[in-house]
């Protein structure tokens, strides 16, 4: 079948669908309308009246990061919440690059290259990661999806399940320990009180498509609530060889043992996650055609293929009137199949590992905290412990003439990482108008790879290394007058090596690179959080982060990177925040950034046979110096019509480390128009989103020190998706 067929095919499909679900909703038969999503079953987020004609919107409640649940605007630290009905509401729900964006210090980047994850940073840190999230801390519900060793990856949440994602930035995310640059905090939707579900059709250019379905309720006599999430999604891609496929799904169960007590059970998965990849462009492909491929892409078939799984188990409950425990434990495995374009000829040495990754992961860890009210004082404690055990394999990327396929082995390793953390909370009422946070957290990060491929040529690289540190971060509160909050922090930080960059020495040699170190951070924070009214909430951040033995390249030596220490990098900014209602049932969100992010001291590094001089006050690659998230809404969420329309201005991007280009700076519009209708039999919500509204030519995303000088991205021109969700029950 051709894809011209295909896509007949599929748009009569998703027509079919469409108008299925009108008739469905406009045929009379009685049924509930959606209940509302909520923080927790503790804390409500929204209030909707049974009619639907009026919405009370509620301060959400954050929990990342604090001992006591509060508002975001009597959080002493730097912190944003994007919730349900931003994350859902006229948004196809395909990654996050649809939403974060509108969180200060947040820059989510998408590759359009689904087999390397997006690219997130938070206020500089992850900028340099070629792949995947690295220097952030992700979560889901309490589960870590970052491994011990800072590499993590958000393909496998499924956005449709979610309720709330909380971003915690600045010192008082230090207190999550290794790579924790920024908190990402996903929480899923709370189980629904009667039975219902939600069924989702959409689809857009270059192939796109994506079908959810969702299902809840209660059962043993309303103890037990449960969700259960399923999605596909297909795209041909905006690049040539850019097609991918994946199947998520997640379970959210809850059981009440009464006395407050509740026991939880948790499950994420991704499995069928096929994705080609189309490399990235070198400066004079991107403006000739930022559609075509590098001619190696094709050559050795790039593409990678992943299953993922994560399950947990949790608790939570009192054991005094004034304590409470919360635990949960978890076990996740992950499976990647990649075919990289490594040339045939740079594989002959015996020392090299081939160019297709087959590696196989399984972990297990647990969290367990205790938390204590005593008058004016709060207390949490607790002890994270998280392991990894992976078989690496790598294989050449070709048979006799035949390649991009998976030839002989060159590579068989056994590795373990394991993070064990000890970290206490604490939060004190000095007065009616003080308060005073603090935390600290002593982390141990170890590494062992064992060798099992040794050859002549290729000797025992076996080996191990060990991080830890202490982690102190505090915060002062002053709530000046009602509705305005001053705070200041300060805390330090520290991120190790990821697994990957320890395989690799600047030598060629083999074994694990020893003498790389944990790069240490102090970051010191002052901010202010103004409520306006009953309108909205004005918040205002700037910082300060020094950084010592900052991880940056070390050599490229056939296709592949190693690493070294660069002395010292600093980076200052400030953020703006602003959420505020506006007449005739307008809303306006401005997130604005400024980020002034550069070595401050001379390092060198070997490309090849050459040497790169890195200079002092050179700035980072992969970030922008100023950013700025506006949008305007419309009756969101609301019955009847609902649109907006967004603008997102990014400056230029540095490339490498020596600054020698940059990808264009760029404004995007994006704009959506949703109808919600509510009828007896549930209700249907239709939308239609348009991308990048007046055609703009822009890079997505760069490639950090690409040795190829492939380093831009392309983002897609003018686009849309249309689709149609029908909510029953509940």
């Amino acid at each position: 079948m051709d894809k011209q067929q295909e896509f007949a095919e599929r748009s009569a499909r998703l027509a079919a669908a469409l108008t299925a679900l009108a008739l469905l909703a406009g045929s009379g038969t009685a049924f509930a309308e959606e209940a509302p999503e909520s923080v927790s079953e503790e804390v409500p987020q929204k209030v909707q009246q049974e009619q639907g004609e009026h919405v009370e919107q509620l301060p959400a409640v954050v929990v990342t990061g604090t001992a006591t649940p509060r508002t975001e605007a009597r959080t002493a630290a730097a912190v944003g919440v994007v919730d349900a009905l931003m994350l859902k509401s006229g948004r196809p729900q395909i990654n996050l690059a649809e939403t974060l964006n509108s969180v200060p210090g947040v820059d989510v980047r998408d590759r359009q290259n689904s087999a390397q994850d997006l690219q997130i940073q938070i206020r500089g840190y992850g900028a340099r990661s070629t792949f995947g999230v690295r220097g952030i801390q992700i979560r889901a519900d309490g589960v870590p999806l970052t491994a011990p060793d800072g590499q993590g990856a958000v393909s496998n949440l499924l956005i449709g399940s979610l309720d709330r994602i909380e971003v915690l930035r600045g010192p008082m995310a230090y207190q999550y320990g290794n790579s924790s640059g920024g908190v990402i905090a996903a929480y899923s939707a709370a189980p629904p009180d009667k039975l219902g579900g939600e069924v989702t059709f959409s689809g857009g250019n270059n192939g796109s498509w994506r079908e959810a379905l969702a299902i809840g309720g209660r059962a043993a006599d309303q103890k037990l609530g449960y969700r259960l999430d399923l999605e596909r999604y297909d795209t041909d891609g905006y690049r040539d060889h850019s097609e991918a496929q994946r199947n998520v799904g997640s379970l959210n169960a809850r059981y009440d043992l009464g006395g407050g007590q509740q026991l939880r059970v948790l499950a994420g998965a991704l499995w069928g996650g096929d994705a080609q990849d189309p490399l990235g462009l070198t400066r004079q492909q991107f403006e000739q055609n930022p559609k075509q491929v590098a001619a190696v892409a094709e050559t050795y078939n790039t593409r990678k293929n992943t299953d993922d799984w994560r399950a947990a188990m949790g608790y939570s409950g009192p054991w005094s009137p004034n304590a409470d425990w919360d635990m949960i434990v978890y076990g996740s495995g992950r499976r990647i199949e990649q075919f990289l374009s490594i040339p045939k000829a740079a594989q002959a040495s015996p020392a090299r590992a081939g160019g297709v990754v087959d590696l196989n992961r399984s972990g297990v860890g647990f969290d367990a905290r205790s938390n204590w009210r005593l008058g004016d004082l709060s207390l949490s404690a607790g002890l994270q412990y998280q392991l990894a055990d992976e078989r690496r394999r790598g294989y050449e990327n070709f048979v006799g003439d035949t390649l991009g396929v998976r030839g002989a082995l060159r590579r068989d390793e056994g590795n373990d990482l394991y993070n064990f953390d000890q970290y206490l909370f604490a939060e004190y009422a000095l007065s009616e108008r003080w308060r005073l946070s603090g935390a600290v957290r002593h982390s141990q990060v170890s590494f062992k790879s064992k060798d099992d491929y040794i050859r002549e040529g290729n000797p025992d690289d076996s080996g191990s290394t060990d991080f830890s540190a202490t982690l102190p971060v505090a915060s002062l509160a002053f709530e000046q007058a009602e509705g305005r909050l001053f705070y200041l922090s300060a805390g330090i930080g520290f991120e190790t090596p990821t697994f990957n960059e320890l395989s690799y020495r600047s030598d060629a040699e083999g074994g694990l690179n020893l003498d790389l170190d944990a790069s240490r951070s102090r970051s010191v924070e002052l901010g202010v959080k103004q409520q306006l009214g009953s309108r909205g909430l004005l918040t205002v951040a700037v910082f300060n982060i020094d950084a010592d033995d900052e991880i940056v390249p070390a050599a490229t030596i056939d296709g592949r990177a190693s690493f070294q220490n660069a002395g010292t990098t600093r980076r200052r900014g400030a953020e703006l925040g602003l959420t505020f209602s506006l007449p005739a049932e307008l809303r306006l969100q401005v997130a604005a950034n400024h980020l002034d992010a550069k070595f401050t001291e001379a390092y060198s590094y070997s490309n090849g046979n050459s040497t790169v001089m890195v200079a002092d006050g050179t700035p980072i690659p992969g970030v922008a110096s100023n950013s700025v998230y506006t949008e305007l809404s419309w009756h969101r969420g609301r019955p009847g019509w609902a649109g907006t329309l967004e603008a997102r201005y990014s400056d230029e991007v540095p490339v490498n480390d020596i600054a020698s280009d940059s990808a264009p700076s760029y404004t995007v519009v994006n704009a959506s128009i949703a109808y919600r209708l509510l009828t007896s039999r549930g209700d249907v919500e239709a939308f239609l989103r348009v991308y990048n509204l007046f055609d703009q030519r822009y890079a997505g995303s760069v490639i950090v020190n690409d040795s190829n000088g492939r380093y831009f991205e392309p983002a897609p021109d003018r686009g849309f998706h249309i689709g149609a969700t029908w909510r029953w029950g509940s």
